[in-house]
């Protein structure tokens, strides 16, 4: 590791790490007892490293080997004295969310880094890990996207957490505003303007803009792939199996509510207003109860169709792995159901 005091490179410069920060924190709360590092699978080289580092600092570390989604979705396992959840920024939609499930007592920022103390005298730490630009690959990139920010004076750079650095540097180039903070798959914290020039990987970050303000024109800057792309077309076709998905869920006889005990998931407050719908559709209903919504579990249900009460993301982005209709919660509470206008009511 090389410390050049705010970040921290990883990997041989490969990443970015808020070291000090975490540190601080560790100290503050870990001692004595087992820590808990976990991260999505794209960072695990990240978390072991860390766990390294820290576990020559006298720490107890632990690595966890489950993937996590996003910071919905961190560890609650009462043995730990620290849960330290790497990768993902911390939205105000899922931190309302955990703080009605858990009761949050404190919260603090340690610069990029986030601590949040919970009701059972638990911590969790949520530090982002950032992509280091590499000169290379930015040269690439500023030829790549030439073209698209001169006939889009002005557009909007956004990003997700872990493209931070590399979204800096290519609103820089061009002389682009900034979105003032990262977007996550299911909450953005800056208004939507139109059209948006996303820095970043895949389509999963770039459709939020879509799924909440469909005519918002957005482009994928793929970091990775040296390609720029209307990410129109992919959102069309998810919205094709929304509609599908919407109209095979009215010939359902048995439904299953599925709800998730992921700290950042959980909703019971929708499964009585989800009871009251399917008895006014004349539906039969059963609730169950998941770890994980993924299509391993709901394709296995014996029932007809699903409601889910989780990540809405898992209602538009899996449909196609699906093979019975799975809806979100907020596609059935919704006075029009064909209302397609921000398909991450949640």
């Amino acid at each position: 590791m090389n410390n050049d005091g705010e970040l921290t490179e990883i990997m041989e410069g490969s990443f970015l790490l808020p070291l000090r920060n975490i540190e601080e924190l560790a100290n503050e709360y870990g001692k004595g007892g087992k820590l808990l590092i976990e991260t999505p699978l794209g960072f695990k080289g990240v978390g072991l490293e860390l766990a390294r580092y820290l576990s020559n600092k006298g720490f107890n570390v632990y690595l966890s080997g489950r993937n996590v989604w996003g910071a919905c979705d961190f560890s609650m396992v009462s043995d730990y004295r620290l849960i330290i959840h790497l990768g993902h920024a911390l939205p105000l939609n899922i931190f309302r969310i955990i703080n009605n499930n858990l009761r949050v007592i404190g919260q603090k920022h340690n610069g990029d880094v986030i601590s949040v103390e919970i009701g059972n005298n638990s911590h969790v730490v949520f530090a982002p890990v950032y992509y280091k630009p590499q000169p290379e690959l930015l040269v690439r990139l500023r030829e790549t996207a030439g073209g698209i920010v001169e006939t889009n004076p002005g557009m909007l750079v956004a990003y997700a957490s872990p493209y931070r650095l590399y979204a800096s540097e290519i609103a820089g180039m061009f002389d682009l505003p900034i979105a003032q903070g990262p977007m996550t798959g299911c909450f953005i914290q800056f208004p939507i303007s139109s059209p948006v020039l996303f820095v970043g990987s895949g389509y999963f970050y770039p459709l939020t803009f879509k799924l909440l303000r469909p005519r918002t024109t957005v482009y994928l800057l793929d970091v990775f792939r040296n390609m720029v792309e209307d990410v129109e077309h992919v959102y069309r076709r998810y919205l094709a199996m929304k509609v599908r998905m919407l109209d095979e869920f009215r010939n359902a006889k048995l439904v299953g509510i599925v709800i998730s005990r992921k700290p950042g998931q959980l909703r019971q407050d929708l499964v009585n207003p989800l009871i009251k719908k399917m008895r006014e559709l004349g539906k039969d209903f059963v609730i169950i109860e998941l770890d994980e919504v993924s299509p391993d579990f709901i394709n296995n249900l014996p029932v007809d169709a699903v409601i889910n009460t989780a990540c809405p993301r898992v209602g538009i982005d899996d449909l196609d792995r699906f093979i019975k209709p799975v809806v979100n919660a907020g596609d059935i509470l919704k006075t029009n159901t064909l209302d397609l206008n921000n398909l991450l009511v949640w």
